[in-house]
């Protein structure tokens, strides 16, 4: 499952956690993608982005709530350190592991926008699912809760290519021609578009997911 070529520098992984044992787990757990990671592990939201600022990560974890001294659970700071992120740099991948989605509400441009890798997983699902959650950030998947997905906004880009796939019927690769793009970010746009439309959970043995796309955003009235 190792996600590097013998070529590439090891994966760098930026966890913002404020229980160190947890931290140390979801480092061991993440160097199953690639056993030669490095870790760099932060309590602190200001301290993590200032080595952000530093040394570019592959991926960044984080906690949403973090724990006061009243034994309080919050998540300003995490949102303040993401809304920072997403600003300064719209390429980073990030994980986000939760069990309130509501929190990441007031972020849903921001998610929309972001260019990079983003999932959110549950912190009540099995290490599988942090793991999976992992890998498809760093391919650059965009993978929310179903809860948050109707105040997603489409990108330009993603405007584009969604009209070129239902108004002129192209494939990715032709549609990558006309905006001389590589056929990978026009697939990864694709798949954006298919969660954001929320029809990325269809069984594409029944129904065409391009079809349901189509029939999805003229439902929502987002082309004519």
């Amino acid at each position: 499952m190792q996600i590097s070529t013998a070529d590439s520098k090891p994966l760098l992984f930026l966890i913002l956690e404020d229980h160190p044992e947890v931290a140390q787990n979801n480092c061991l757990f993440l160097q199953k993608l690639e056993p030669s990671a490095r870790c760099l592990i932060f309590n602190n939201h200001t301290d993590a982005l200032e080595r952000i600022k530093l040394e570019t990560p592959d991926l960044v974890t984080v906690d949403l709530l973090f724990g006061t001294l009243a034994g309080e659970q919050y998540a300003v700071s995490s949102l303040n350190f993401l809304q920072q992120v997403f600003q300064d740099y719209p390429l980073l991948n990030i994980l986000i592991y939760t069990s309130e989605y509501n929190y990441l509400k007031p972020l849903t441009n921001f998610m929309g926008r972001h260019q990079g890798g983003f999932v959110v997983v549950s912190k009540i699902e099995r290490r599988k699912a942090f793991l999976e959650g992992a890998r498809h950030a760093l391919e650059g998947k965009l993978e929310i809760p179903k809860e948050l997905r109707q105040f997603l906004e489409l990108s330009d880009r993603e405007l584009l290519v969604l009209c070129l796939l239902c108004k002129e019927s192209l494939t990715d690769k032709a549609i990558a021609q006309r905006l001389n793009l590589s056929l990978k970010s026009i697939q990864n746009c694709v798949l954006r578009l298919k969660s954001k439309l929320d029809i990325d959970h269809l069984d594409e043995t029944i129904t065409s997911p391009r079809v349901a796309l189509c029939m999805q955003a003229m439902r929502r009235k987002i082309i004519l």
